[in-house]
């Protein structure tokens, strides 16, 4: 694949005028508005149906609305709580309804959506590639239903996909010191923030690491210079993750007694009044319980595959199905009885671009050298690769040996459609006009056939089993 040179991502700004440089055109804000406007369109609709709890929403929101009662989970916890105590807000506003519930995921979803532009006009230089990769996120399946229901998967992304905008911004402006190291201290608290909804976003540090260090190392000059520079680079991004996940469960402490973990060291000791020194240690022994329940899980189901059908979306996770009443008119059909279902399942012919799109990401990053390609390249790989290496990771004792689900992928779109429009981005003339029309029309619709899915609307059952044939 060959560019132009006004093709390839815009070099760095000049630095006389360094603020000027880090602002984002006017253009790119309304690209970015627009596409999170599209992104509250297409995903309110029918957003309170089905009026139940979908799938893992009876864990998440059920305890989102125990913290908004009492501060804290009452029950059992497998996964930190920042994503509950956000879903817990929309409950406190809008009551333990699917509107409360699902109202903070909704909004999610729509700055993952309007981080995904930016982070691609940062790392392309392009308004129209910037435009085409909200495009694909916008109507990806796995984005549009973790955007929609309470799960950890669509508000765990959000906090990624700011994180990896902030990365794109100083990656394109690598000699700006001052736009890098704030960047570099609102990049730890969102990464904290991430690991603090579900700790699959762990191995995106590493990669901020990287980034952070290589332009430390760069712009710091020589000696002791350097080597603090290298310092305040490796306390901020592993420090300030960590203080933050801390202190979510700094509520945890204070209401101990009505806790989870306080009602467990209650039935274990027959005792509840433990003193702040037993407070933090159970809260620690608890983190390594949960690493414990993580690595021994065995789904009950039969949707938890390999992360390597997440390349072709041949394993789609039913996330609900059910039959409609035969009084419901809503739900009348022509074509036999009707069912709702809502299938977490993305374009496949997307997906199988955007893998190719990836592995051509990759190789012109180490071709060129490309630090811009090599960021996409390294955060998909970050966020896929643990998930495909789980039968090898998981003899080891940091990573449970249980494949996921698809909807673990919804952190990942936003670097697959990145990739995506780099790839289009390096076309010529007719073969790029004739690329987007292609794209656009695969997008459009796959969405109009697979909304339906996303949406539980009801269909019929002859549609469904030509559409897809999730595992029963």
């Amino acid at each position: 694949m060959t560019t132009r040179p006004t093709d390839r991502p815009s070099p760095p700004a000049s630095t006389s005028n360094p603020k000027q440089d880090r602002r984002l055109p006017k253009q790119v804000w309304v690209l970015a508005g627009a596409a999170g406007l599209l992104t509250l369109a297409t995903r309110l609709p029918g957003l309170t149906r089905p009026r139940i709890l979908v799938f893992d929403e009876v864990f998440y929101a059920t305890q989102g609305w125990e913290i908004s009662r009492g501060g804290v989970e009452q029950g059992a916890v497998v996964h930190p709580p920042l994503a509950k105590w956000l879903i817990a807000i929309g409950i406190k506003i809008f009551g333990f309804t699917p509107l409360g519930w699902r109202i903070i995921p909704l909004l999610a979803g729509v700055v993952v959506v309007m981080s995904t532009v930016i982070a691609a006009y940062r790392l392309l230089g392009s308004r129209i590639a910037a435009g085409l990769a909200g495009a694909v996120v916008l109507t990806d399946g796995i984005a549009f239903t973790s955007g929609r229901l309470a799960l950890l998967d669509g508000i765990m992304a959000a906090f990624a996909t700011i994180a990896l905008a902030l990365i794109a911004t100083v990656v394109s402006r690598p000699l700006d010191v001052p736009l890098r190291r704030r960047a570099l201290v609102a990049t730890a608290l969102t990464l904290g923030a991430a690991i603090a909804c579900k700790w699959s976003a762990l191995p995106l540090v590493p990669i901020a690491l990287a980034v952070f260090g290589v332009l430390a190392w760069r712009t710091s000059g020589t000696g002791r210079s350097r080597r603090t520079e290298l310092g305040r680079t490796a306390f901020f991004l592993l420090v300030a993750p960590f203080a933050l996940y801390c202190a979510t469960y700094v509520p945890t402490f204070i209401r101990f007694e009505d806790s989870g973990i306080g009602r467990e060291l209650c039935g274990r000791t027959q005792h509840c009044t433990p003193g702040y020194a037993e407070r933090i240690g159970e809260i620690f022994a608890n983190q390594r319980r949960v690493l414990h329940f993580h690595q021994s899980l065995v789904p009950t189901n039969r949707y938890a595959n390999n992360a390597v059908s997440w390349v072709f979306q041949t394993e789609p996770v039913g996330l609900l199905s059910s039959s409609c009443p035969s009084a419901d008119l809503v739900c009348s059909s022509d074509d036999g009885p009707s069912v709702r279902r809502i299938i977490s399942i993305g374009n496949p012919v997307v997906w199988l671009l955007g893998t190719v799109a990836l592995a051509i990401t990759l190789l012109m990053a180490l071709r060129f050298l490309d630090p811009r390609r090599s960021v996409v390249a390294a955060w998909a790989a970050a966020l896929w690769l643990p998930w495909i290496l789980r039968p090898v990771l998981g003899a080891l004792p940091i990573a449970p040996a249980r494949p996921g689900y698809s909807f673990y992928a919804t952190p990942l779109v936003p670097a697959l459609a990145i990739a995506i429009a780099s790839c289009w981005l390096g076309l010529r003339g007719f073969k790029r006009r004739a690329a987007g029309a292609v794209v656009a029309l695969v997008l459009l619709a796959g969405a109009v056939a697979l909304y339906p899915t996303w949406t539980g609307m009801a269909t019929s059952r002859s549609y469904l089993e030509g559409l897809v044939s999730p595992r029963p």
